[in-house]
């Protein structure tokens, strides 16, 4: 079962390279930094975060291959976690702060959108710190902080989407899937009681 999720973990990094709104993928948001520097810094904000994709793959395969993770690498993961996380909130930052939109709703619909699964994100985060074992609570981390931004992306652009946002949907549901079933399936573990042998 795992090996499968494993490869439906494929679509997380070819998005990455396939247009995702108007032409472009998240590694051009990326490389537009390189190239004009602060003018296409909110863009890599938007599209860095989906490279946690990578990340995520690796301690998904770690896990299959039933390799426990050092120390090291469970920092590096909270670190990259919460580093995507922050990029969302400076984007927010950044549009507060913008004069086009300093007057109507969409700052507050904006705020909900990206707001709502960055607190169940954090929420997720602790919660599974708490209750899973370290190689568990790393890629839920990961998977959690890979969704707050990937949803605003998917509603703020949903009516020029490109192949690149069919599989961010796509892997929007598989990741919700996969916490929801790492979470119960732990739940469950505590809850089933103990039977003592006589």
């Amino acid at each position: 079962m795992r090996a499968y999720l494993l490869v439906l973990l494929i679509p997380s990094i070819a998005l990455l390279f396939l247009p995702y709104t108007y032409g472009v993928s998240p590694w051009a948001t990326v490389l537009g930094v390189l190239a004009e520097g602060w003018v296409d810094f909110p863009r890599a904000l938007l599209g860095g975060p989906f490279f946690l994709s990578i990340p995520i793959v690796l301690a998904q395969t770690s896990v299959l291959l039933k390799r426990p993770f050092s120390k090291g690498e469970r920092a590096t993961c909270r670190l990259l976690a919460y580093a995507a996380l922050a990029a969302g909130l400076a984007v927010l930052a950044l549009v507060f702060g913008s004069e086009e939109f300093s007057k109507g709703g969409y700052i507050l619909l904006l705020s909900f959108i990206w707001g709502i699964p960055c607190a169940a994100a954090v929420w997720m985060m602790i919660l599974s710190a708490r209750k899973l074992s370290p190689e568990a609570a790393t890629t839920v981390m990961l998977r959690a902080a890979w969704l707050p931004n990937a949803v605003l992306c998917a509603i703020a652009f949903w009516d020029v989407w490109q192949i690149g946002a069919y599989l961010a949907a796509f892997t929007i549901v598989l990741y919700t899937v996969e916490i929801t079933l790492s979470m119960r399936g732990k739940r469950q573990t505590l809850s089933t009681p103990l039977v003592i042998p006589s």
